[in-house]
């Protein structure tokens, strides 16, 4: 089943696929019916309406020659002809759709023949892709742009741009997501985070003047999130939720003063203080008690060691703490396989639990944007004082003049 089933309906809208990866699953279930025993009155009956596509170029990244995994080579009528079978031809109806030209990632430590082989690649294709994608009123192409430094970046989007392209993202970002300085200055130009300004002379600074929209590829944490509402980014895409919820077992506690230890902060500076962010192998699970609700066992779940009540009544958490694990590997139907158990996200031991995580962050993100959204707004429409000098954190930046 799809977990775009139980997600929040603005993620739900606007969904990302990768040729990387199987998109059939979420076309087959994704109005699939759960878990009977799970209540689903709350969650979004709304339909995905916007449709983001790449052409997988992480899977051949180590390959010189931009070979898929069924060993055809990638072309712009291979992109195409993939967009349009898994996609475009689907019986459900996009309103719109997003498709990037055929790339190839470039690294900052590439050799110059390696590089120029994969510029050009990018370049051979950018025009066909462009021109196929006109069969399709809904579709609006993307030229994806890489680049050892700012200059090859720059000469790419201005390669793009005199094609006609008004859709760019910025791919091979994903190294610098901890590296806050060196992707600002990449996207916007920024030299001093601290007293943010866009470069005219960036990425970021000419889209603003050519008016070519821009997408992000790979940084999407919160924090990031912040600083795309402050650049007022067009579009960007991560994996954040599956590998802190799924992969990392992290699950995340919204600070929305309902619970106890969880007050909104004051004068944040950040996203990471208006959330906890508890790794779940240490809450306890094996510890907890259980007891018999409608047929299946359900946890009471202490607070932390810090004292955070960590209950969640978002639609995904109503539906996940009253519906089935079923997966037999799970370590609590092993110790106790009388009954089945609830899939609550606060544990291990199954996919259920995991991915039932995802989604569980993936509201609790869906609140931070909100917050994000509200504190930016609020900063922009203050004057800023000695007083309330945090709001330089939320304040919108402008392009330098």
């Amino acid at each position: 089943v799809s977990n775009l089933n139980i997600f929040p309906s603005e993620m739900k809208e606007n969904l990302l696929f990768s040729m990387s990866f199987d998109s059939a699953i979420h076309y087959k279930t994704m109005q699939s019916n759960l878990d009977p025993f799970g209540m689903t009155k709350g969650l979004s009956k709304s339909k995905p309406k916007r449709l983001f596509a790449d052409c997988g170029a992480f899977q051949f990244r180590n390959s010189t020659d931009p070979i898929l995994e069924d060993g055809t080579r990638l072309d712009a009528e291979v992109a195409w002809e993939y967009y349009s079978s898994k996609h475009l031809n689907s019986e459900f109806e996009w309103e719109e759709v997003l498709l990037c030209s055929p790339d190839h990632i470039i690294t900052a430590d590439m050799a110059d023949e390696e590089a120029e082989n994969r510029f050009r690649f990018i370049e051979e294709n950018a025009a066909p892709f462009l021109e196929l994608t006109k069969q399709d009123e809904r579709v609006t192409a993307i030229g994806v742009i890489h680049g050892r430094t700012n200059e090859e970046r720059i000469a790419q989007y201005e390669m793009f741009k005199s094609i006609g392209y008004e859709y760019v993202a910025l791919g091979g970002m994903v190294p610098y997501s901890s590296k806050h300085n060196i992707a600002l200055d990449i996207v916007a130009g920024i030299k001093d985070p601290a007293k943010p300004q866009i470069n005219p002379d960036s990425i970021l600074g000419r889209c603003r003047k050519d008016c070519i929209k821009l997408h992000i590829f790979g940084l999407n944490s919160p924090e990031w999130c912040r600083w795309w509402y402050r650049l007022k980014m067009d579009s960007f895409d991560g994996s954040k939720l599956s590998t802190e919820g799924a992969a990392n077992g992290w699950y995340w506690v919204a600070r929305d003063d309902k619970f106890a230890g969880r007050d909104f902060p004051k004068d944040p500076t950040s996203v990471s203080e208006l959330y906890h962010r508890i790794a779940v192998k240490k809450m306890g699970a094996e510890d907890w008690k259980w007891n018999m609700t409608k047929g299946v066992f359900s946890p009471e779940v202490p607070l932390t060691t810090n004292g955070v009540d960590t209950s969640c009544n978002c639609s995904a958490c109503q539906y996940l703490k009253s519906a089935r694990c079923t997966s037999d590997r799970c370590w609590y139907w092993k110790k106790n396989s009388s009954f089945r158990h609830v899939c609550d996200p606060r544990m291990m031991g199954s996919t259920e639990h995991n991915m039932g995580r995802v989604a569980h962050n993936a509201h609790v993100y869906s609140w931070l944007v909100e917050q994000i959204s509200r504190l930016n707004k609020l900063a922009d429409e203050s004057e800023i004082t000695e007083e309330n000098i945090w709001l330089e954190n939320w304040t919108t930046i402008e392009v330098m003049k």
